[in-house]
């Protein structure tokens, strides 16, 4: 699985999955714990892959690249659903992300 499909599976994953564990623990239903704890995990494999993503990117400055790891670290979903749709056209473009695969 490539670095892109990891970051928008993980991402999907964690949302989805917190979300019903989320409504499954406010309904008592059993393993409701387990499917939140496998949600925020994801999130993290989210937050990891995507961190990694900008961090080898030299496209960006290294505040901007703070400024995403403080973003991820204090907003978590708000932070990747932001990234996904207008951060990650900056940080990677389709001749870049090509151009590492090869490599």
């Amino acid at each position: 699985m490539n670095r892109e499909k990891l970051i928008y599976a993980s991402f999907i994953g964690s949302f989805v999955l917190s979300i019903i564990g989320s409504l499954m623990k406010i309904m008592h239903w059993e393993n409701a714990s387990f499917v939140l704890g496998i949600g925020i995990f994801a999130l993290a494999v989210f937050v990891f892959a995507a961190l990694y993503e900008i961090f080898q990117s030299s496209r960006i400055k290294t505040n901007e690249k703070i400024m995403w790891l403080v973003g991820f670290l204090a907003l978590g979903w708000f932070a990747g659903f932001i990234y996904l749709l207008l951060g990650r056209k900056r940080v990677v473009t389709n001749q870049d992300f090509k151009l590492k695969q090869t490599l």
